[in-house]
């Protein structure tokens, strides 16, 4: 106390109360969420619970941690999560793609690239991880890796937002920019201006993994035809194996000699080149995006035809692997009397040997369209019945202008043979027989590839629903 205070007889002040000791940092928010990943954490390291990591409630509980506000937290969860040793890749992927696309909204991409390398062997998230890659290439100046994977996305779809421009963009700052309408080509000079060329480019039709096609005139033969010219960048000595894959699918093309199957024209290896007929009335995906669904008579023609063209190809050894509206083909407007579909680009099929031996099919890298593969193509078995269950979906498409299932439900990869039961206004359309309609296609689209038709039988039976098609319709 004070001089004063003792002066007037003040009572003197109680000494502080002693401050609580300080608590334990807690470690985590205390959230229930947190908990629940806590404790997903814990048992994971002890060998349990490895399948749910991916699943529906995990991602819901780091969506919550997000949304709170703690998106670093939340990254750090799915970190942990992911870095638990000896679980499968296969049921993180769906986690994996969603921190992915939490560091992208951060603008931390570049710390994703181990995550996104893991994703472009998962078939529901190797598109998006392949752009991704491809910005973030981009973004280092990369020009290169940045190519490469845009091209590949434009592999797989070519109408992916955005690609296409990045691509020429690149292509041309590399200084190797693709012909351009207007250009001829002639052999030996891919890009060639001299007098007499042979092949003159008028407008790009389209681009693929390996390639872009161009709507070309044939001077020589006075009529248009289709020029494939190989990506530059697959074209040098340390891509031997993409040159010469490149022109071994021409020569198989060429081999098969159906009316059915696009016609190869010319070969030129010198110029990286293959030269095909012209498919002049568009493929089968543009004309169901113009007109819509077919009439039920004319999907099952084009069905038979199809088979028709698989048998021919399955007879070499050879399993297509991408059958779908973007690779088949009309040579002139689909209405027209007497018009068959071709089927074309076996870029990523399986094919015999160099010196024609036909290897066995079995695992190899499932690649293909996610939303006509098989059940089993996914898994990297691979046989003819890939190619039949194939049709079945283009089959349905033809008939109904959609794909069998959902967004969910491709993604999800789970088909039953069920998905393939056409709408009553589609069975309308042939009431005698659209019973016997919906059985061949259950057949043809059983999940269980043992269960399927071979090749051949499916032909049979599509032949005899044409032959009972016509019968009916003329009888009526």
């Amino acid at each position: 106390m004070g001089f004063w205070g003792r002066l007037f007889g003040r009572k003197p002040e109680p000494p502080p109360a002693p401050s609580p000791a300080p608590s334990p940092e807690p470690q985590h928010l205390g959230s229930e969420d947190e908990v629940f990943l806590a404790q997903l954490v814990a048992d994971l390291a002890a060998g349990k619970r490895r399948e749910e990591v991916g699943n529906k409630d995990v991602l819901v509980r780091i969506d919550a941690v997000w949304t709170s506000g703690h998106e670093r937290l939340a990254i750090e969860w799915m970190e942990k999560l992911l870095s638990v040793p000896e679980v499968p890749l296969a049921p993180t992927s769906a986690l994996r793609a969603l921190l992915v696309e939490r560091y992208e909204q951060r603008g931390e991409l570049y710390t994703a690239v181990l995550h996104l390398e893991m994703l472009i062997t998962e078939d529901a998230h190797a598109l998006r991880a392949h752009y991704l890659l491809a910005e973030h290439a981009r973004h280092r100046g990369d020009n290169e890796r940045a190519l490469k994977h845009y091209e590949i996305v434009l592999g797989r779809d070519v109408d992916y937002p955005n690609v296409r421009v990045r691509v020429e963009r690149l292509r041309t700052s590399a200084g190797r920019a693709a012909p351009v309408a207007g250009e001829t080509i002639a052999a030996g000079d891919v890009a060639g201006i001299q007098a007499g060329a042979r092949y003159r480019l008028v407008r790009e039709l389209g681009r693929g993994a390996t390639g872009v096609v161009y709507l070309a005139r044939d001077a020589e033969l006075e009529r248009d035809v289709a020029v494939k010219l190989l990506h530059p960048h697959l074209a040098g000595i340390e891509r031997a194996d993409a040159l010469a894959r490149f022109f071994h699918e021409a020569r198989v093309m060429a081999s098969l000699r159906h009316p059915n199957v696009v016609a190869v024209l010319d070969i030129d290896e010198a110029s990286r080149r293959i030269v095909m007929e012209l498919a002049a009335g568009g493929t089968l995906r543009d004309v169901l995006r113009e007109r819509g669904a077919r009439p039920l008579r004319r999907a099952v023609e084009r069905h038979g035809q199809i088979l028709s063209a698989l048998v021919a190809a399955h007879r070499r050894g050879i399993v297509h692997c991408d059958l779908k509206p973007a690779n088949l083909m009309f040579r002139r407007d689909v209405d027209l009397p007497g018009v068959e579909v071709m089927l074309g680009d076996f870029g990523v099929a399986h094919l015999p040997d160099a010196a024609g031996h036909v290897g066995a099919t079995g695992k190899r890298e499932a690649i293909g369209t996610i939303a006509y593969m098989a059940p089993e193509q996914r898994r990297g078995d691979l046989s003819p019945a890939a190619d039949v269950y194939a049709s079945a979906v283009v089959l349905f498409e033809n008939a109904c202008g959609r794909t069998p299932w959902s967004r969910d439900v491709l993604m999800a990869g789970t088909r039953t043979a069920d998905d393939f039961l056409l709408p009553q206004h589609v069975m309308a359309q042939a009431p005698t027989i659209a019973d016997e309609i919906q059985h061949h296609l259950l057949r043809i689209g059983d999940p269980d590839p043992a269960k399927r038709p071979t090749t051949i039988q499916a032909l049979g039976e599509a032949q005899r629903l044409r032959e009972l098609i016509i019968a009916t319709s003329s009888s009526a």
